[in-house]
């Protein structure tokens, strides 16, 4: 941002106004909830804003490794308590999964199917928080402590991992679900745990598509350098948020989201056919 200089700054910033104005709420999502940044940006890049998926998912990862590890930082910092030994067991194997998948799957699969992949990925979510929900109307106490099986959580990281290569996301939103239905794992911890996984992953898998792909074009270094001042902010005020508010406002908020990428997606498939 600094080295554009101000004037040239701005005028990014202005030329690249929808990208901003996606990641401010990217933003929130990600340092608030279960589902990274990408979880906004690749489907409003993909199916508002006209622009290709492989983009989009470069471009949800690049971000990420700002927002998120700005969510992530205040996580730690701010002793917003998480799950340590699943971030320990789970980083790891998550960010193998997405530099296998960087490296030798997500150039072979058609645009469609990348985005079903996520949407995909999103009913998944969706029916994780339904599960949630029905546990709470049985009077089902969620567990502050809990204790897993390791290799169940290397193996799901590890798929995760593989779908953030091809979406931008996916890590995330696997080991929240592993973590809720398995374990009745308390949602802010949760929460919390997957924001630092995510974090790490986007941060690793940048490098490998920046130093080793070279897919960080002059385009998505503007859309970047656009974002960047917005998200470093929107993850942060998330993460403090998410950590406040009540469960049942946090959940209403993410189903609306999934709701309106899937019809993206089911109007999508049906142009198609």
């Amino acid at each position: 941002m600094l080295s554009q200089g101000p004037v040239n700054a701005v005028s990014n910033f202005v030329a690249q106004l929808n990208i901003a104005a996606t990641m401010a709420v990217g933003s929130f999502v990600a340092g608030g909830t279960a589902l990274g940044g990408g979880a906004v940006a690749f489907p409003v890049m993909t199916k508002l804003l006209a622009i290709e998926p492989a983009t989009a998912k470069v471009f949800s990862l690049a971000i990420q490794s700002f927002g998120m590890t700005a969510a992530a930082l205040t996580i730690v910092f701010s002793r917003i308590p998480y799950y340590k030994q699943v971030v320990l067991i789970a980083t790891p194997m998550a960010i193998l999964g997405a530099v296998l998948s960087l490296l030798f799957i997500a150039d072979h699969l058609p645009r469609l199917a990348v985005k079903g992949v996520f949407s995909v990925l999103l009913l998944c979510f969706a029916l994780t928080l339904a599960w949630r929900i029905y546990r709470r109307a049985q009077h089902i106490c969620s567990q502050t402590n809990i204790t897993v099986n390791k290799t169940r959580v290397a193996l799901i990281a590890t798929l995760g991992g593989v779908a953030s290569g091809l979406v931008g996301s996916g890590a995330d939103i696997a080991i929240f679900a592993l973590l809720v239905i398995a374990y009745n794992a308390n949602i802010q911890r949760a929460t919390a745990t997957t924001v630092i996984i995510m974090a790490v992953t986007s941060v690793v898998a940048s490098v490998v598509n920046y130093f080793y792909l070279e897919t960080i074009n002059s385009q998505i270094q503007a859309y970047l350098l656009a974002a960047i001042p917005v998200v470093v902010l929107g993850a942060p005020l998330g993460a403090y948020v998410c950590a406040k508010v009540k469960s049942g406002q946090l959940i209403s908020f993410l189903l609306l989201l999934i709701a309106l990428e899937v019809s993206f997606t089911i109007y999508e498939l049906l142009s198609v056919v």
